[in-house]
C-alpha cells in the first residue's frame, strides 16, 4: 500500500518566510545566497525523506524559495535599498 504525501505549502508559511529574509537582509550578498541555498537543501532534503514525490518537492522548493525572495526584496525597498 502506498500513499500519496502532500506537505502543507511551503510558501505560506509566513513566520519562517519573514524570518529567512529578515535574517539574510544582515548579511552580505554572498552569504545571504549560501543561506537561503543551505535553506533550500534542508526543505527539500526533508521532503524527500518524507516520501514526497520529486515533482512535488521541486515545485515547493520553488515557490518557497520565490516567496523568500520577493518578500527580501519588500525589506530591501522598505529599507532604502541597503543591505
Amino acid at each position: 500500500m502506498s500513499a500519496v504525501v502532500l506537505p502543507f505549502r511551503f510558501a505560506r508559511r509566513l513566520p519562517q518566510i519573514r524570518k529567512t529574509a529578515g535574517y539574510m537582509t544582515t548579511l552580505s550578498a554572498n552569504h545571504a545566497e549560501g543561506h537561503l541555498r543551505e535553506q533550500l537543501r534542508r526543505l527539500e532534503e526533508g521532503l524527500r525523506t518524507k516520501g514526497v514525490a520529486e515533482p512535488l518537492i521541486r515545485s515547493e522548493v520553488g515557490s518557497y524559495e520565490g516567496a523568500i525572495r520577493a518578500h527580501l526584496w519588500r525589506l530591501l525597498i522598505s529599507q532604502g535599498g541597503a543591505a
